[in-house]
């Protein structure tokens, strides 16, 4: 498999799971603009853009301030799940493990 083959079906992956119900929805632009993933020599990149959507961490992470009182976050880990599917499936197309 070349480079190019790889990084198209990394990219096929991504774009795949960009829809995942994994990535909290209100109003998109976490999914839509906020994940972005190149290719940068012999390695890739996936990562939310804190840019595009700067709250990202708090989606992600345990709620700590009093508001919650004591409650879960619903969407907390979403991000490391999402990206251990990420990781699965791109194995699975590729038709081996991942090291």
């Amino acid at each position: 498999m070349t480079k190019q083959q790889f990084f198209n079906v990394f990219k096929e992956v991504a774009e795949e799971l960009r829809s995942e119900i994994f990535i909290p929805v209100d109003t998109g632009n976490l999914k839509d603009h906020g994940l972005q993933y190149r290719e940068e020599g012999d390695a890739y990149h996936i990562w939310i853009d804190l840019e595009q959507a700067p709250y990202m961490p708090y989606t992600n992470e345990p709620w700590t301030s009093p508001k919650w009182n004591g409650k879960t976050n619903p969407n907390e880990g979403w991000w490391e799940a999402w990206c251990e599917m990420f990781m699965n499936r791109l194995a699975q197309k590729l038709r081996g493990k991942l090291k």
